[in-house]
């Protein structure tokens, strides 16, 4: 796809419920925040960071897309990998994937090597580049907005013991606090997909779809601990294409999107992708 060009644009909207409860603490200092949340002012406002869960959405895609893994995703009988993530998400210094193989390698760097060719050589190929110095990097076709909480939350304080991994037992002094929003917060979500193709549009919907189950999916810090469950609800898509002018005219001049799919069930089909 010739990314000079508009082609399409979609935005994906919905909610992240928390099920159960979701850390929003270091552990180390009262009201010293670390990710996945920051405190935004005295009120005690949280965020989820956009790029928070950007990270969540292109590692769900990177273990699907794994070349170790012993099934391979395809469109249209090409094989998918790592480099379908990059095209996504952007990527910089692609020339400083290590490729060249010796005779000193052992068996796992040769692996890897072979695989960054394979990455370096779909992404060249995909963007109808003459070579790697052309396309070394990338901006990304994915924006995700920072999300708000929806209404007014209150953290709550959570007491923490540290275990030492190699004995087993309580660590010394090894008591600490920890904060955490309460089940039933809720977070605005906002993902902006522009020049994208139908393949990956769909690579987005397996990448959500753990988080759009009814039980969630684990999202944020201390998991271990049991917290961390959120779900996404309430997703819709409006988007436009080039496709039909009329309808383009529209949203370049009134800002309108002329198509929206309301059903969730409907918004990501999965059609342009297949399992071998």
């Amino acid at each position: 796809m010739d990314f000079s060009t508009f082609k399409n644009k979609y935005i994906l909207t919905g909610k992240i419920v928390v099920l159960n409860a979701l850390h929003i603490g270091s552990g180390r200092e009262k009201d010293d925040r670390d990710a996945p949340f920051i405190s935004l002012d005295d009120d005690k406002n949280f965020y989820i960071p956009g790029s928070t869960f950007r990270g969540y959405l292109s590692t769900k895609l990177e273990r699907f897309l794994d070349s170790g893994n012993g099934f391979k995703i395809k469109n249209n009988g090409e094989e998918l990998n790592e480099a379908d993530v990059k095209l996504i998400f952007g990527y910089t210094n692609l020339d400083k994937l290590e490729t060249k193989i010796n005779d000193k390698d052992n068996e796992e760097d040769r692996k890897l090597k072979e695989n960054n060719r394979k990455i370096q050589d779909r992404i060249i190929r995909k963007l109808n580049a003459k070579n790697l110095d052309e396309v070394k990097s990338l901006a990304g076709r994915i924006h995700v907005s920072d999300m708000p909480v929806l209404k007014d939350v209150k953290y709550v304080t959570r007491d923490g013991i540290k275990i030492d991994r190699n004995t087993g037992a309580t660590e010394k002094r090894a008591k600490f606090d920890y904060d955490v929003v309460p089940a039933g917060t809720e977070f605005d979500l906002n993902i902006e997909l522009e020049n994208i193709e139908n393949y990956q549009l769909d690579l987005i919907g397996l990448a959500l779809n753990d988080i759009l189950k009814d039980n969630g999916d684990l999202f944020g810090g201390k998991t271990s601990r049991g917290i961390g469950k959120c779900r996404l609800k309430d997703l819709k898509m409006k988007y436009v294409t080039s496709e039909d002018k009329e309808k383009l005219k529209k949203y370049i001049f009134e800002g309108k999107f002329p198509y929206e799919i309301k059903e969730q069930e409907k918004i990501f089909k999965t059609e342009n992708l297949s399992l071998d």
